[in-house]
């Protein structure tokens, strides 16, 4: 029997309800998504029993959707710490921007702005296969300033090899369809706060 999760296709009831799990759905939402008398019953019965899904287990998940699927079910902080990343650069700006208060009136805001970058050993992905050797993942942790969402961007190894956060984090922007050098991200930057 299939089921499906954002249209991907699952054949075990339980990765989904675990998926569910991590979610935090309730079982009255998850029974809601079932019509079939058989999956409802297993639903009613088994799903408080059911833990929820863990990173390892998710990256274990042979089909590349099924992972997206339950990865996204995760923070990245999460998915980072799982995966015991190591932390290779952090590098600390401060930014002064003017912005307006209730009566329109312009102040100056100053804040410090974070950059960390991250190795994850390829070995600790899960992945198994015996003709190579699974190659190790970058990232650069940076804050959004105006919604203070954290993302986790891919950096290639060629970029991380120097150990330079801002550096990494100037990789992931492009003008005129070409990565940002460091010194040219600082200065946009700057002329930005």
């Amino acid at each position: 029997m299939a089921y499906y999760i954002n249209r991907v296709r699952f054949e075990d009831i339980q990765i989904v309800m675990s998926i569910y799990q991590r979610q935090e759905r309730s079982k009255e939402e998850v029974l809601s998504f079932f019509s079939q008398p058989t999956n409802r019953t297993i639903v009613a019965q088994d799903y408080e029993k059911v833990a929820p899904i863990e990173v390892a287990d998710a990256i274990k998940l042979q089909n590349t959707e099924q992972r997206m699927v339950a990865l996204r079910s995760f923070e990245p902080e999460t998915i980072v710490e799982a995966l015991d990343a190591t932390l290779l650069n952090s590098q600390t700006v401060e930014k002064t921007q003017v912005r307006w208060d209730e009566q329109l009136k312009p102040y100056k805001h100053t804040y410090k702005d974070t950059y960390e970058l991250y190795k994850i050993l390829g070995s600790s992905l899960g992945v198994v296969n015996s003709w190579t050797t699974v190659p190790n993942i970058y990232i650069v942790k940076c804050e959004c300033p105006s919604t203070q969402r954290l993302y986790y961007l891919y950096v290639p190894e060629e970029v991380a090899v120097n150990k330079d956060a801002i550096e990494a984090v100037a990789w992931t922007m492009r003008f005129n369809d070409q990565p940002l050098t460091k010194q040219q991200y600082l200065n946009l930057m700057y002329t930005e706060t």
